[in-house]
C-alpha cells in the first residue's frame, strides 16, 4: 500500500464516515508488532479499495460454519488474509480461504468490514486513520485438504453446526454469524 496524500485523505474520510455506525465488536491486539484496535461492522458500506489490506470470508455449508483453529488455540470464523500486489479483493479472499482451510467458495456476498487502527504511530506503509479488511459471506462449495498451506498460523478448520458455534464462539463472532444468516 503506497501512502499517497490521496490514500491518506481517503483513510481519514472513511474513518470519519464510520461515526454513524455501531461496531458489532471491538478488539485490541497487535498487528505488525504494533498495538491496534479493530472494530468490526456489519454494513453495506463499500470501503475504498486503496484502504484494503486483507479480505476475509465467513464460510457456510448447509447448517454449519467453518471454524478455523490457530496455532495458539484461538478459534475464529473469518479466514482470510493479505492481498498480494495486483490482486483483487475477491481473488485474495478466495485464495486465502483455500490456503487456510481448504474450501473453494461460491458467490461472495458483502457482510461488512473490519476497521483497524494503530494506537501509536503506525508502521511505514500504514495510514494513521487505519485500514480495512472487508468481510464476505460465502457458501463452501468443496473441500480440498491438499490445497491448504501448512506453513501458515492456521492448524486446521472444521465444519461446526451453526447452533453450536453460536454457543461456543465469542459474542462478536456469534453476532457476525447471526448477521450472515439473514443476508
Amino acid at each position: 500500500m503506497t501512502l499517497t496524500l490521496a490514500v491518506m485523505a481517503q483513510a481519514e474520510a472513511f474513518a470519519a464516515s464510520l461515526a454513524d455506525l455501531t461496531p458489532v465488536a471491538e478488539r485490541r491486539g497487535n498487528y505488525v508488532d504494533a498495538p491496534v484496535v479493530a472494530r468490526t461492522y456489519v454494513s453495506d458500506r463499500v470501503p475504498p479499495v486503496a484502504l484494503v489490506r486483507s479480505a476475509r470470508a465467513l464460510v457456510l455449508r448447509r447448517r454449519a460454519v467453518v471454524v478455523v483453529r490457530e496455532r495458539d488455540g484461538y478459534r475464529h470464523i473469518t479466514p482470510g488474509g493479505r492481498l498480494e500486489p495486483g490482486e483483487t479483493v475477491e481473488a485474495a479472499v478466495r485464495r486465502e480461504v483455500l490456503e487456510e482451510c481448504g474450501w473453494r467458495l461460491g458467490a461472495l456476498r458483502p457482510l461488512g468490514f473490519e476497521h483497524v487502527q494503530h494506537l501509536d504511530t503506525p508502521p511505514p506503509g500504514f495510514p494513521a486513520a487505519g485500514f480495512i479488511n472487508p468481510i464476505f459471506v460465502a457458501e463452501g462449495l468443496s473441500y480440498h485438504r491438499s490445497a491448504r498451506d501448512m506453513t501458515q498460523s492456521e492448524v486446521g478448520s472444521s465444519l461446526v453446526p451453526v447452533a453450536r458455534a453460536l454457543r461456543e464462539l465469542p459474542d462478536w463472532s456469534a453476532t457476525l454469524l447471526r448477521s450472515a444468516q439473514v443476508r
